[in-house]
């Protein structure tokens, strides 16, 4: 089972087809280097959900809590801003454990193939305008398939 799995589950039923609670949950926390501190699917789920959002929103301001704190404060900050309480023995324990957080919660979310769907329809359009082709689409559920129907030569 892949952390990414769980961090893209939309619901506590999604979580559960990726294995049995302990194997998720102790998946996440070895992928992460710290405990999670969570009894039960309810909880592990909020707590994904509460990290995902904590950490994108609070991933610039880690950096500057080391630089401009003590190592033992630098820490109990950073456990506060995230709920988990973070061991490190050094700066850079510390510091990778931060780029950790940072790479499993905030960059696992990018999918290029649901970019893709998302985009292909503006994209397309765009380029058929260098062909002298304008196509106008009122509606966002005309698919790409119906757009070619109609303007096909």
């Amino acid at each position: 089972m892949k952390t990414t799995a769980a961090l893209k589950a939309n619901d506590i039923e999604e979580l559960k087809l990726l294995g049995s609670y302990f194997e998720v949950k102790n998946n996440i926390e070895k992928e992460l280097g710290m405990k999670l501190g969570v009894r039960g699917w309810n909880s592990l789920f909020d707590k994904i959900k509460l990290l995902k959002k904590l950490i994108a929103s609070n991933k610039s301001d880690f950096s500057v809590v080391c630089d401009e704190n003590s190592f033992t404060k630098s820490k109990n900050i950073i456990s506060k801003i995230i709920g988990l309480k973070v061991k490190a023995k050094s700066w850079n324990e510390l510091r990778s454990k931060l780029e950790n957080l940072i790479i499993v919660f905030c960059n696992n979310i990018f999918d290029p193939y649901e970019y893709y769907e998302k985009t292909k329809i503006n994209k397309f359009i765009n380029s058929s305008k260098l062909e002298g082709i304008n196509i106008v689409v009122s509606d966002e559920t005309h698919s790409l398939e119906s757009i070619l129907k109609k303007y096909k030569r």
